[in-house]
């Protein structure tokens, strides 16, 4: 019968009010009390129980449901990393984190993936298992065919060789080996590392030939390859071929041959017929006509084959040479050579004009001195002249026999072509025109000692001009300097201006006139004739072609021989050999000049009071102007009193390589002594002066 529970009040009141006293209590059946440790051992379980489910609560609350798809299907899959895990199926329930995922199954490469799983809720992973290669073994029939193996066109090498591992796919295996017919074929590789052995069986490309000769002993060559000795047995390889038979004393055979592949083949005993007698004919000089019984066969040195056992009448014949005919008997079994010697029939050739040194050359064999008479067979000769320095001719000729012939082959020098082809007179883009030098020859410079007014830097010596060159028709204007350096200003002496566009420049330094030479080398694309060394201009070695000053020897040789010293006198004076000059003879120093100048010409004037336009006064027998009068020249030369060797004669001198000052030649509007008149004077000096201009040459070559 159960008990109604008490009303609220009543419990309350009773907690309030009364004393709770603790009743005995005894297990029935008379047990013992139970020990402390075992209630601590229920609670303990109790609580780990509840972590456990909370632990698990918490892990189905923070896990992500991980889809892993592995293709095809593995054997085993694992999921390493991972504290916590649960696989539900195909999916695993796992933490965000960083996990590794294994795979494997027979016949493919393992599954070793990272992969990271994120916040949500759902994810999924794909993989695809790789299939491992096939180890594929070629077994190629006969073994020892050394055959090449390529396998989609890669080079494998010569079999026997190692097994090839090959993924999963279709390949083409060729193989190519001596003698064999190529073989082609695909191989389907399936993969899962299986061990397949494909056996190739080569077929052969040759077929045995067998062949025989009467008489035995005859040597066969197929394609000019020795084979063997009949009677013979060869493999032969397939195609069209030639063979031959030869034997010493026997006409060679040969005959072509279709070969099949593996269709053996005897050919029928073949009968070498006896060979022709070979006889060697041979003439001196060679290129002789051979007939033999009057039918011709050739030209020596020649070889024939005549029946043995017979004679033959032989002939040889050569244009310039007499005939000459031999009989001959030809005798089996002997080696026969023929030689004859020909008479030349000769005639004499003479070369009239060759330059003294040239060397004839006979059909292009050398034969000595061009000018000793030539004795040559009378048939067509090609005659060569040569000579360095010269153009060599050629003629061809046919030597008369009853007569000297003599030839003219006009020969000519290299220079004479080279001076005939550069242009007489050069205009530059400034307008200033040079004319054309040629070689001179050997003439003098300086002034004998007696000479009235000479100077003792007018020492005498030889020399000579072998370069062509090119030397200004007109001193340098004003106007065209200007080109150059705009800003200069000949100036002006007394109430004179020396600065009218058509006047002479003046008030320039050597170095100046060396940079203005430069400048017009520059625009017309030559090379520069000096350069800068140390703050001055120096000529540049060896001389080149660019524009430059007038070496001393140049201006001498156009100023006292007027361009040709070759038998000719040194003029003394531009105007011949009177003192005082003529009137109009040149600007000079005359009595207009007397209120700039102290020594004048008193007897003697001309319209210039200082410095004229240029060309106003006649050119010498050169054509050139103002060499005597209206300013004084700067030479390309260093100055000096006497160089060294002055006794031996000098080619092309520029002077010596370095000293103070320059060489100055010609006389000016202020020259009125006898001394300075003179075309021998020189003086020196390197500063700029009003009496001092500039003239251009350069070398042709």
């Amino acid at each position: 019968m159960s008990k109604q529970p008490a009303s609220t009040d009543a419990m309350t009141d009773a907690m309030t009010h009364d004393a709770v006293t603790p009743a005995d209590f005894t297990p029935s059946g008379g047990a013992q009390e139970s020990s402390p440790w075992v209630g601590r051992m229920v609670l303990a379980a109790v609580l780990f129980g509840l972590f456990v489910l909370a632990f698990g609560a918490w892990f189905m609350f923070s896990g992500r449901s991980v889809q892993i798809d592995v293709s095809p299907a593995p054997e085993e899959l694992t999921v390493e990393g991972a504290f916590l895990k649960l696989n539900l199926g195909d999916r695993w329930l796992l933490l965000p984190g960083e996990y590794r995922i294994a795979a494997a199954l027979p016949g493919y490469f393992g599954l070793d993936e990272a992969i990271t799983v994120g916040d949500a809720a759902e994810q999924s992973f794909s993989f695809e298992l790789t299939k491992k290669p096939d180890r594929i073994t070629l077994d190629i029939q006969p073994a020892d065919t050394s055959a090449s193996v390529t396998i989609d066109g890669e080079d494998y090498g010569v079999a026997p060789i190692r097994p090839l591992e090959l993924a999963e796919g279709e390949y083409e295996v060729v193989l190519t080996a001596p003698r064999y017919v190529d073989r082609t074929l695909s191989v389907e590789v399936t993969g899962g590392g299986q061990d397949v052995a494909i056996p190739i069986v080569m077929e052969e490309d040759w077929a045995d030939v067998s062949i025989s000769s009467a008489p035995p002993g005859a040597t066969l060559y197929v394609d000019g390859e020795p084979a063997g000795e009949t009677p013979a047995s060869a493999e032969i390889l397939s195609g069209e071929r030639a063979l031959e038979l030869r034997l010493q004393g026997y006409k060679p055979w040969n005959q072509t041959f279709d070969i099949v592949a593996r269709r053996d083949m005897t050919i029928a005993e073949v009968t070498l017929e006896k060979a022709d007698h070979i006889v060697n004919l041979v003439s001196v000089p060679g290129g002789a006509s051979v007939t033999i019984d009057g039918e011709y066969l050739g030209q020596t040195p020649l070889e024939v084959a005549l029946r043995p056992n017979s004679r033959y009448q032989v002939a040889f014949s050569k244009a310039g040479y007499r005939p000459n005919s031999r009989q001959l008997e030809v005798v089996a079994g002997d080696d026969t050579r023929l030689s004859v010697q020909l008479q030349p029939i000769l005639g004499t050739v003479l070369i009239t004009d060759a330059p003294a040194g040239s060397t004839a050359f006979i059909n292009g064999t050398r034969r000595g001195p061009a000018d000793e008479p030539l004795e040559l067979p009378a048939h067509p000769q090609r005659i060569e002249v040569r000579k360095e320095g010269y153009q060599t001719q050629s003629i061809t000729v046919t030597p008369n026999p009853n007569a000297v012939q003599r030839l003219t082959l006009n020969m000519v020098s290299d220079a004479a072509i080279a001076a005939a082809r550069r242009p007489s007179v050069l205009d530059t883009q400034i307008g200033y025109t040079l004319q054309l030098f040629e070689p001179s020859g050997i003439f003098r410079l300086g002034s004998p000692r007696r000479e009235q007014g000479r100077r003792s830097n007018e020492y005498m010596r030889q020399v000579e001009l072998q370069r062509a060159f090119y030397f200004g028709t007109y001193e340098v204007t004003n106007q065209q300097f200007q080109r150059f350096r705009a800003e200069h200003d000949s100036n002006v002496v007394g109430n004179q201006t020396l600065a009218l566009d058509k006047q002479p420049v003046v008030r320039v330094s050597w170095d100046d006139a060396a940079r203005f030479a430069n400048w017009v080398s520059a625009r017309e694309g030559l090379p520069e004739a000096y350069r800068e060394s140390e703050g001055r201009m120096v000529p540049v070695q060896p001389a080149n072609t660019g524009f430059r000053l007038p070496t001393e020897a140049e201006w001498a040789m156009i100023a006292r021989y007027e361009g040709s010293p070759e038998g000719r006198a040194a003029l003394k004076y531009a105007w011949g050999d009177q003192i005082p000059p003529p009137q109009g003879a040149a600007n000079l120093a005359g009595s207009e000049a007397g209120e700039l100048v102290n020594d004048i010409l008193s007897t003697y004037t001309d319209p210039f009071v200082a410095t004229s336009q240029v060309g106003q006064f006649t050119a010498n027998g050169a054509g050139i102007y103002d060499l005597a009068g209206n300013v004084s020249e700067w030479m390309h030369d260093f100055y000096e009193l006497r160089p060294a060797g002055a006794s031996s004669p000098a080619t092309d001198p520029m002077g010596p390589l370095d000293a103070p000052t320059h060489v100055v030649r010609g006389a000016s509007w202020r020259s009125g002594s006898i001394t300075e008149l003179r075309l021998a004077w020189r003086g020196d000096g390197t500063e700029a002066r009003d009496d001092i201009g500039i003239r251009l040459a350069r070398y042709a070559e």
